[in-house]
């Protein structure tokens, strides 16, 4: 059996990792080179952990991650308005667990610049993937794993109905050590109690430390039309929107803004899905984003895109044919990424209605 992956992001490098552990022949498939530049961070729970350590069983790599035993809730003022113990926690920078994660798999098993295009069929049966470089790689099984806006999952099922998040996030990072050093393992979140507005703040090392504002863009925003990618003005009405916005929170927070390099900050639009139905038609299966996408309050995406990638190997190796092994696969997942889309809307709800003691299942809840 040959397994052709459609992504090499944090779920295609998983699947691929797992796969080639239990001698699968696989092939990794990756539209661009990777470089551990940019990207953001996040929280990773005991779940998502426990699968970095069996892909890193038989290696010397050493794993990314840093403890976050702490989750501190503050209001605007700086006022400690709930403090929680958390337990088996992490926080990552996406681009050192991409970094550990392409260690893990022979170089030869992965294959850059190949931009998917479409699936090339024989008697209705897929048998190969196309690239827009000309490329292609054929195989007996394909997984597609190639984020939120799956070109994979749209050649399965059609457009999917996005539901508009309604909440936006900046993302940025900084070099601050007194900072980091001060707020060592805790999760900092200042909530704005009567309106949707919060910034929160995580060291990802002992000089570094990654923030966001969540915020209602009702509250304000950047005119539609201008282009993040290139714009000099965008990043300036970045930087405005975020000093307008948090203008009265607290000095930390002020801190923050005057250390951040806002041309390296983006606008994340939130959204998500409702639970497909299925994830795989005949021989293709989805995985991490490309299956199912859930608004970020969860803190509960990148480990769910591992589990994916651990269940679906295990349904692989155990199971008589591609049908039942699929079928057991979204058995083994529906439920769980069903109750994450849920909590996610609940907690966004709860965060626009500006009731900073619903926010604190953000971490408590994202994964029982």
């Amino acid at each position: 059996m040959k397994v052709v992956v459609l992504g090499g992001g944090i779920a295609g490098l998983c699947m691929g990792i797992y796969l080639h552990q239990h001698d699968i022949d696989v092939s990794v498939n990756e539209r661009q080179i990777f470089s551990a530049v940019g990207g953001h961070a996040f929280l990773m729970h005991h779940d998502g952990i426990t699968v970095l350590n069996e892909l890193a069983t038989e290696s010397n790599c050493p794993l990314p991650g840093k403890p976050v035993h702490t989750f501190i809730l503050r209001d605007a003022d700086g006022l400690i308005v709930n403090e929680k113990i958390l337990e088996d926690w992490q926080c990552f920078k996406r681009t050192d667990l991409l970094a550990c994660l392409n260690q893990l798999l022979p170089a030869s098993r992965l294959r850059n610049n190949r931009v998917f295009s479409h699936f090339v069929y024989e008697a209705d049966q897929v048998v190969a993937a196309a690239f827009s470089n000309g490329e292609v790689e054929y195989g007996d099984v394909f997984i597609g794993a190639d984020g939120a806006n799956s070109i994979v999952r749209q050649q399965l099922f059609g457009e999917v109905k996005f539901e508009p998040g309604k909440v936006k996030e900046v993302v940025g990072i900084i070099q601050h050590a007194e900072l980091a050093a001060a707020l060592q393992g805790k999760f900092t979140k200042f909530q704005q109690k009567d309106q949707g507005l919060s910034f929160g703040l995580i060291p990802t090392s002992a000089t570094e430390m990654v923030w966001f504002m969540q915020y209602d863009p009702l509250l304000a925003d950047i005119p539609e039309g201008i282009n993040p990618r290139d714009s000099d003005q965008y990043h300036e009405l970045l930087h405005e929107l975020c000093l307008n916005l948090l203008k009265d929170f607290p000095a930390t927070v002020q801190q923050v803004l005057k250390c951040n390099d806002f041309r390296t900050s983006y606008i994340w639009n939130t959204r998500d899905f409702d639970l497909l139905p299925s994830f795989h038609h005949q021989n293709v299966v989805l995985i991490g984003d490309a299956a199912h996408v859930a608004l970020p309050f969860t803190s509960a995406g990148t480990t769910n895109a591992m589990l994916d990638a651990k269940t679906l190997s295990h349904c692989l190796l155990h199971y008589p044919n591609l049908s039942t092994a699929f079928s057991a696969y979204y058995q083994l997942r529906a439920e769980s990424i069903k109750e994450h889309v849920n909590l996610g809307r609940a907690l966004r709800d709860s965060f626009l209605s500006a009731d900073a003691s619903d926010v604190i299942p953000l971490i408590s809840s994202a994964l029982k």
